[in-house]
């Protein structure tokens, strides 16, 4: 038994000095060692005694050096595979977490809708038409004039002029947000589909 522990001994700083450059972590590499060491010792004092080895195989210790590089690579990979599901599980946990959103967030963005709807409502009539159905329904300048019976001067005019209105709302709502600590990224859905060129 003393000769075994001598040439585990022996062979622990090779195995050391390989994991820290297979892992490029001294630390990481100094605790697999140990753990490696401590089960190799653990096997042998069980086949010492008679008992089977639940870890490592049951056979007699041949090559110590070979069982203790062995053990290492084993731990490497169960442990590479406690932290890829740790990893995974973390990811998922982030996703669902941004998915959703806080009360406050809801109540922002239900703020939100609420002053676009009062905007929109507070347009002329055929001002509030024309921005309609360009940002809901996807219309080009060209088909809105066709519908409306205008010119697609008028339609770009009408669509500046919407869309400054509902900037100037959005911007004093930003600006109330803001001062209440609720604005989170409760902002960061609409007002670039308001605010983009009408052209």
């Amino acid at each position: 038994m003393r000769d075994l522990i001598q040439e585990l001994v022996a062979h622990y700083g090779d195995l050391r000095r390989q994991l820290t450059r297979d892992l490029r972590d001294p630390h990481y590499a100094a605790d697999i060692a140990q753990s490696s060491f401590e089960r190799v010792y653990v096997h042998a004092l069980g086949l010492r005694s008679g008992k089977k080895a639940e870890t490592l195989p049951d056979a007699g210790i041949e090559s110590p050096r070979a069982l203790l590089f062995r053990v290492a690579r084993n731990l490497c990979i169960d442990d590479a595979r406690k932290r890829k599901t740790a990893q995974d599980w973390t990811r998922q946990q982030m996703a669902v977490q941004h998915s959703v959103p806080s009360s406050e967030t809801l109540a922002a963005q239900r703020q939100i809708l609420k002053r676009v709807v009062e905007a929109l409502e507070g347009l002329p009539p055929r001002r509030r038409e024309v921005f309609i159905l360009f940002r809901a329904h996807g219309y080009t300048r060209a088909e809105i004039s066709e519908q409306l019976n205008i010119t697609e001067m008028a339609v770009a005019k009408h669509m500046v002029r919407a869309t400054l209105d509902c900037s100037r709302v959005l911007a004093q709502l930003r600006s109330e947000l803001i001062e209440d600590h609720a604005l989170g990224s409760a902002m960061d859905f609409d007002h670039s589909t308001l605010t983009d060129d009408a052209s």
